[in-house]
């Protein structure tokens, strides 16, 4: 019963183990941050879904090792998938 949720070791396990993990995603937003002196959205997993992000990432801790990254542009905002798979 959810009274007794408090009291099942799994669930303070579950609800543990949710914090640190959260806990790790902000270190490695801020990490990503400071080294490409960009701003992320909270929603971490969306910013990096499209791999530009990435790109960079992998360019700025070891230079030309990405020749061509898709960004988007104001005319087409949002990537299609194919460039999606390219820039990951």
């Amino acid at each position: 019963s959810p009274a007794n949720d408090s009291a099942d070791p799994r669930v303070r396990q579950n609800s543990k183990q949710r914090e640190e993990e959260l806990e790790l995603i902000e270190q490695l937003r801020k990490n990503i941050e400071s080294r490409l002196k960009v701003s992320l959205p909270s929603d971490l997993g969306a910013a990096l879904t499209d791999g530009v992000v990435l790109c960079h990432l992998a360019n700025h801790v070891r230079p030309r090792s990405v020749p061509s990254i898709h960004v988007p542009s104001p005319a087409v905002p949002k990537l299609t998938m194919a460039k999606c798979r390219r820039n990951v």
